[in-house]
């Protein structure tokens, strides 16, 4: 993912790309356009906008000197509390109504929060012509206020950065102050600024350090020819914000930019784009997301449906099968029957009166003792009659001594039986038939 910077300050339009990835930053490259004294940004934006790829984030870092600040004291830490109750609590306070500006707040320490406000008109206009351009911006702040990002881990006292346009003073990394800088005598105005700062608040600064523009060889220089006040120092780039550039050069050249695009990856930064500034191309994005996931949804629940469906078809289909089949068996087993009223219930009844008989005997039981008692020497039972209590079988036995032996093992589970009808046959086998009557047996 590509994050663009949209830099806009008197005379110049820049945008920085950065590369993040894994939540590390890496600098990709810069360009910059001149623009006109009326502010017209729509050429220059046009050229800007053509490198812009899809999928892109773009950030604009309004100009400093349309964005202004105050402490306040607040009882609650969230934001979006914060940012609806800032326009009652400094209403009276600011020069235009608090109704035409936009508002965000910075955490400053316990109860106090860092106001920041702008002109939502001017700020509406830059976003229309950014979008206009095809880079609508999802979050309008100013790089400014993130400065807190290059200060140098080694100093924990109070320090003064500035990129020749802005200042900004830290004490224990935490913002005393942010201000716009007079572009006729840069040098002159820091040090008027601090000497207040140390008269009113007892801070003093004794080191400035510089990067973006003012860190040029040609940068800043007092207007009269005099030294400065305090020593002057480039800013020392260390940790993420140098692992992010090729050379120290580039990472202090651009340490605006990225401490924007590192403050948006890292946490939560100063961002306008809230309540009627708030970006409608993040909503329309998440619109045809929604788009896609409702027809996605809706595809599976014709799927579903249609699935539904075919299982319903192919349980029916094998229902009337079955039907067919109980039919079928029903007339092959009750040929007689002309108009069967319920062949299921009506086989369900027969096999039921067939199971057992009047002994109480389980049908199955008796034909299982049959077949146990049977043995070798019977080779067959073609024929087997159980009506009530009377069974009667006719089959084949090898010997006249073999069909005895048969009506002795079967004896035990009749009441009475006998072996008759005894003949021989051509094969040297015998025939016989063997009746028997069954007692009452418990079942």
């Amino acid at each position: 993912m590509d994050i663009l910077i949209v830099e806009t300050v008197p005379g110049e339009v820049s945008v920085v790309r950065f590369r993040s990835e894994g939540g590390a930053l890496r600098f990709l490259g810069a360009e910059s356009r001149p623009s006109d004294v009326s502010d017209d940004l729509a050429a220059p934006l046009a050229e800007l906008a053509c490198s812009r790829q899809h999928g892109d984030r773009v950030f604009l870092s309004a100009d400093a000197g349309t964005i202004f600040w105050r402490e306040v004291e607040l009882p609650f830490a969230d934001r979006r509390k914060q940012r609806e109750v800032l326009p009652l609590e400094l209403k009276g306070e600011t020069v235009i109504d608090s109704d035409k500006l936009v508002f965000d707040a910075l955490p400053y320490g316990d109860s106090r929060v860092l106001a920041v406000w702008g002109v939502e008109a001017e700020l509406r206009e830059k976003i229309d012509a950014m979008a206009a351009a095809g880079l609508e911006p999802e979050l309008v702040g100013c790089h400014l206020y993130h400065w807190d990002l290059l200060v140098p881990a080694s100093e924990d006292g109070p320090i003064a950065l500035t990129d020749g346009r802005s200042l900004a003073v830290f004490s224990d990394r935490r913002p005393i102050l942010f201000r716009t800088l007079n572009r006729d005598d840069v040098l002159d105005d820091i040090d008027r600024t601090l000497a207040m700062i140390e008269l009113g608040k007892g801070i003093k600064v004794d080191g400035i350090f510089l990067h973006g523009k003012a860190a040029r060889d040609e940068s800043i220089q007092p207007a009269s020819g005099r030294k400065p006040c305090r020593p002057l120092s480039i800013l020392p780039a260390a940790g993420a914000h140098a692992s992010a550039f090729p050379d120290q050069r580039t990472a202090v050249r651009f340490a605006g930019p990225w401490a924007l695009a590192a403050a948006s990856i890292s946490g939560d930064p100063l961002n306008f784009r809230h309540g009627r500034m708030a970006c409608k191309a993040g909503s329309e994005r998440l619109k045809k997301r929604l788009r896609w996931t409702m027809l996605l949804i809706v595809l599976l629940a014709v799927l579903l449906i249609g699935e539904t469906g075919l299982r319903f078809f192919s349980v029916e289909r094998d229902l009337a099968s079955l039907d067919t089949s109980i039919r079928q068996i029903y007339r092959e087993v009750f040929p007689e029957r002309k108009k069967p009223v319920d062949e299921v219930s009506e086989l369900k009844a027969e096999i039921q009166r067939m199971g057992v008989g009047a002994t109480g005997k389980s049908i199955l039981r008796v034909l299982s003792g049959i077949a146990a008692a049977k043995g070798e020497d019977v080779s067959g039972i073609y024929e087997a009659d159980v009506d009530g209590g009377q069974v009667r079988l006719k089959g084949y036995a090898r010997s006249f001594q073999a069909a005895a032996d048969f009506k002795a093992r079967l004896s035990p589970q009749f009441v009475s039986s006998e072996m008759g009808e005894v003949k021989s046959r051509p094969d040297g086998t015998v025939s016989f038939v063997f009746r028997g009557e069954l007692g009452e047996v418990p079942k």
